[in-house]
């Protein structure tokens, strides 16, 4: 299956549904292929910017979804056609800023949804139940990994979450927790270091795996379900708002969230600028 690709500032975004997701992680496990996933907001993307090896490891990776609101905006706005006016070009980045309020379908016009590791881990583990694929939960802290598959398996209870250990992303612990994952022979492994700890992480150790065939970085997912963070309320998620929902419960989160927001604005619209006026 062929999937289009969207170039954001470097890093290659895949064009999916969460349909199209679980048909693909799918033919990486039953081809027995080795495969790793990353979720990308725009604090990633804007990572990428500054750092080559991050970047390199988002352009290997055989799937890139796009998590968060302003990945798909950035999409969106990248494909506008480009003005000789400095001005038009400004009124324009304005307006597609505001589309995101008022015409949400123009914002999945290029890529059609948002596909965030919070949302694709319950859908994966429960698509795991009818495939029998086993999974392991690598990351996160003290016994968030445990809480988030007991409350998981209460969700699926024929999924097959066959082992968790927090562990660090450090480069000393690689072969320890390698070893670890081996014993048990898991399918698909999901990886909570946050970005781009995970990705690296990921990276580096992915072939040491004997068994696994998918590998995902899901970031704070875990603590989601292990209860110690409360996702934002449905409409909040559906509007893309959870960021907003984050900020207020974590306001430290400020600098990350000016990041994602006003940060990446303005790469992106570098970008535009310096490539399509080329």
């Amino acid at each position: 299956m062929s999937l289009k690709r969207i170039d954001i500032t470097g890093v290659p975004i895949d064009n999916l549904t969460y349909k199209s997701f679980l048909g693909r992680i799918e033919d990486f496990v039953s081809s027995n292929r080795k495969a790793y996933v990353v979720t990308v907001n725009p604090e990633m993307i804007l990572n990428a910017s500054v750092d080559d090896e991050f970047s390199e490891v988002l352009q290997a990776s055989n799937l890139n979804t796009a998590d968060g609101i302003g990945v798909l905006w950035a999409a969106y706005y990248l494909s506008l056609p480009l003005f000789e006016n400095i001005f038009k070009n400004y009124f324009q980045l304005f307006s597609s800023l505001v589309v995101i309020v008022f015409s949400p379908k123009k914002i999945k016009s290029v890529l059609s949804q948002r596909i965030t590791g919070s949302d694709l881990l319950p859908k994966l583990v429960e698509y795991s139940q009818e495939n029998h694929w086993k999974i392991y939960l690598l990351g996160a802290s003290k016994g968030v990994a445990k809480r988030a598959k007991q409350k998981l398996l209460s969700l699926y209870p024929k999924a097959s979450i066959i082992g968790y250990h927090e562990g660090s992303p450090h480069k000393e612990d690689e072969d320890e927790i390698c070893d670890l994952v081996n014993e048990v022979k898991p399918d698909i492994l999901f990886v909570a270091y946050g970005s781009p700890s995970q990705e690296l992480w990921i990276h580096r150790n992915l072939f040491k795996l004997s068994s696994v065939k998918v590998a995902i970085g899901v970031g704070g997912s875990f603590d989601f379900y292990g209860g110690k963070i409360k996702r934002a309320p449905k409409l909040m998620q559906k509007l893309g708002l959870e960021w907003l929902w984050r900020l207020f419960r974590e306001p430290s989160r400020i600098k990350r969230i000016w990041n994602a927001t006003y940060r990446f604005i303005k790469l992106v619209f570098k970008e535009k600028i310096e490539i399509q006026s080329v």
